[in-house]
């Protein structure tokens, strides 16, 4: 048994061959590593979509840094609440997405 680093699971090296030459342990361990990067790059891609929905959605406006950070800092809330509900269903108003541009900090 060996404790392993990152999770401190007990892991039983001596166990037989299981899926892939691995043991069901090491398998689970990869398995569990998977889904956390897996989640991690979501939750980024997620992120960087809910900015650029902000930068585009406030562009030319004095408020478009602190709506692009709170959008950055709360992806999938800022596009639920504040893009759909308030945005779209509410004001009826959507906005126009540049295809060349999907960061546009500086400039129209």
């Amino acid at each position: 048994m060996k404790t392993h680093w990152l999770t401190q699971e007990n892991i039983d090296t001596d166990k037989a061959p299981w899926i892939l030459g691995m043991n069901r342990d090491y398998f689970m361990l990869a398995v569990k590593t998977m889904f956390l990067f897996l989640g991690v790059f979501l939750l980024l891609t997620i992120n960087l979509l809910a900015l650029s929905v902000s930068l585009q959605c406030n562009r030319g406006t004095n408020k478009q840094t602190g709506s692009a950070l709170f959008a950055f800092m709360f992806g999938p809330v800022y596009l639920i609440m504040n893009y759909y509900f308030v945005r779209v269903l509410s004001k009826g108003d959507s906005c126009e997405f540049s295809t060349q541009n999907p960061f546009p900090y500086f400039g129209p």
